[in-house]
């Protein structure tokens, strides 16, 4: 059982060295943490390969597989991301050296109110982004007739959400929010953002190949990998049968040198045996007679 999960790790962590070894490209930068985790979390549900990367002043870049990027722009595109950065009322009217006429307080006041609303609308489910534009009536002591303020509303909203319903919240929340304005002077424009083709995700299904769960699209690179370690298997064992010939077979050369050379020493040794017996049946006298 250690065996088998030793080896499933092994090919599970080869998969992923492969896979990046692909390599990502960066698909957003300079996005906040929230915002890179919000990106990062919706694209890994239509199964893609993405991570991020820390920068500067807390900002952060998403990055993707390159074979997924198209497809994660339109993923992102139709969600919405990145969100759109909304200039609140204390940057509008930060403090600075210079004096602004009325005209340019008056723009200011109404670009920051209308920011503020639309990253309010911006909060509804299914909306994909927001605009709003108002018209203030400027004050004039000398004509008598005032221009009625109105504002206009444009949301972008994704497929499938039931925005319709919202239009009259939508209407008193712009109306609650702008001194003067009516309820019957507030426009609503409602259009649909384009829908996903989930064609582009049908090959992200996943295969569960040896407990491991793949997609198709690296599914070849798992067995290109299983490939590899077949032929490296079958390298070792080669290159080990090999060496353990060549040791045996010095062995047995060693061994065979060793007896030749310990029976050539026998034969010596028999053979002067052999002339010491001959010598003494010819007549010389032994030791004993000798003495």
């Amino acid at each position: 059982m250690k065996i088998w999960k030793t080896l499933r790790s092994i090919l599970l962590c080869g998969t992923v060295l492969l896979a990046a070894g692909c390599g990502k490209s960066a698909l957003y930068s300079n996005v906040s943490e929230r915002q890179a985790n919000e990106m990062i979390s919706l694209l890994r549900t239509h199964r893609m390969e993405v991570a991020k990367l820390a920068g500067a002043e807390n900002m952060w870049t998403v990055l993707v597989g390159n074979k997924d990027f198209s497809n994660a722009v339109e993923v992102l595109n139709t969600y919405g991301y990145p969100r759109d950065e909304f200039v609140t009322m204390g940057k509008v009217f930060q403090k600075s050296g210079l004096v602004s006429s009325p005209t340019e307080e008056r723009a200011r006041y109404m670009y920051a109110i209308s920011e503020n609303i639309a990253e309010t609308i911006s909060h509804i489910h299914g909306v994909v982004t927001s605009r709003v534009n108002i018209v203030l009536p400027t004050t004039n002591a000398f004509t008598e007739s005032v221009t009625p303020s109105s504002a206009s509303v444009f949301i972008l909203y994704r497929q499938g959400v039931n925005i319709e319903d919202s239009i009259r919240d939508v209407k008193h929340l712009v109306t609650n929010s702008i001194e003067g304005l009516t309820y019957d002077k507030v426009s609503v424009a409602l259009f649909t953002a384009p829908a996903i083709n989930d064609d582009i995700f049908q090959e992200t299904k996943l295969i569960n190949i040896l407990g491991i769960h793949l997609t198709s699209s690296s599914l070849w690179i798992f067995l290109l990998f299983i490939l590899i370690i077949i032929l490296a298997v079958a390298l070792l064992s080669f290159v080990g049968a090999k060496v353990l010939y060549d040791y045996m077979t010095i062995k047995r050369e060693e061994k065979e040198r060793r007896v030749g050379k310990d029976g050539a020493k026998k034969d010596s040794e028999e053979a002067e045996g052999d002339g010491k017996e001959k010598k003494n049946s010819e007549g010389e006298p032994s030791d004993e007679e000798q003495e």
